[in-house]
């Protein structure tokens, strides 16, 4: 049958087809734009970071983050930075922590942090044990005096 013949000529072409240079290639540029945006982000004068927990279909939960930041030369860039699989509970704790991680490995200083958006869930943005309040309680503990901002 035609479908039959089209399926083993594209098997034939795709057989011996190496992925290797191409995705090397890939991955080099995706490198070399994520230490761009990388060295941008520790230009930021002040940022906020925008958080938003959801259930895949795999009943797996994951967080995403966003920042959003301005320079002295009041130039803004908003990007995705990270999904992250949330294994276990999605405490505020537990989004804390991966918050934490990841703006350690974004390298950002936490005394520019102006505001976390989030979508209001009580894991986000609960009066106690809220990832917004534990994030407050952590900088105070490191000496940063400012209220966060909480959308």
């Amino acid at each position: 049958s035609c479908g039959h013949s089209v399926t083993q000529e594209k098997d034939s072409i795709f057989k011996f087809q190496s992925l290797c240079k191409n995705s090397c290639t890939r991955i080099e540029e995706m490198s070399g734009v994520k230490n761009c945006l990388k060295n941008y982000r520790k230009d930021f004068n002040l940022f906020s970071i925008a958080l938003d927990e959801s259930t895949d279909t795999k009943d797996t939960a994951q967080l995403a983050m966003f920042v959003h930041g301005v320079n002295s030369a009041f130039k803004t860039v908003e990007e995705f930075v990270q999904l992250v699989p949330m294994k276990g509970t999605t405490t505020g704790a537990d989004i804390l922590e991966a918050l934490l991680k990841c703006t350690t490995n974004m390298e950002r200083d936490l005394s520019k942090l102006v505001c976390v958006a989030t979508d209001g869930a009580p894991a986000m943005v609960g009066e106690h044990k809220g990832v917004v309040t534990l994030l407050q309680n952590h900088m105070e503990g490191l000496g940063i005096t400012h209220k966060i901002k909480k959308n």
